[in-house]
């Protein structure tokens, strides 16, 4: 008859070596996921890199000043359309020229539902 010494490390080697095989598995397992995630991370690379490349495709400055020119029909500056600084209007010295609606915002007092229990009182 066996001892209980020898029992007990049989079955510790036999734990042991289905725990290993386990592990190998998992690990291959891992390995493929790695895989995977490289893969996709090469293909986003690569995405980036086209997009950037399009991107200074439709910047250039040739055909950014054609589109400019052709869509938005813009003329160079001529010199009766510049004011002198004191032709400007300057603000108004006292809160009776404020217009009533600018002078305090519609619903300053409110806060939304969610935050209503902090609102502070004044």
């Amino acid at each position: 008859m066996m001892r209980g010494g020898t029992i007990f490390w049989m079955a510790l080697a036999v734990m042991a070596g289905i725990g290993l095989f386990l592990l190998k598995y998992e690990v291959a397992e891992m390995e493929d996921q790695l895989a995977d995630i490289n893969r996709e991370t090469l293909i986003n690379l690569e995405a980036v890199h086209v997009l950037k490349a399009e991107w200074s495709y439709l910047n250039r400055p040739q055909r950014l000043e054609t589109l400019g020119r052709d869509l938005l029909s813009l003329e160079p500056v001529k010199a009766r359309q510049t004011l002198d600084i004191s032709d400007i209007p300057l603000r108004p010295d006292s809160a009776a020229e404020i217009p009533a609606a600018t002078a305090t915002p519609p619903a300053a007092d409110h806060l939304p539902p969610l935050l209503a229990k902090y609102r502070r009182d004044p």
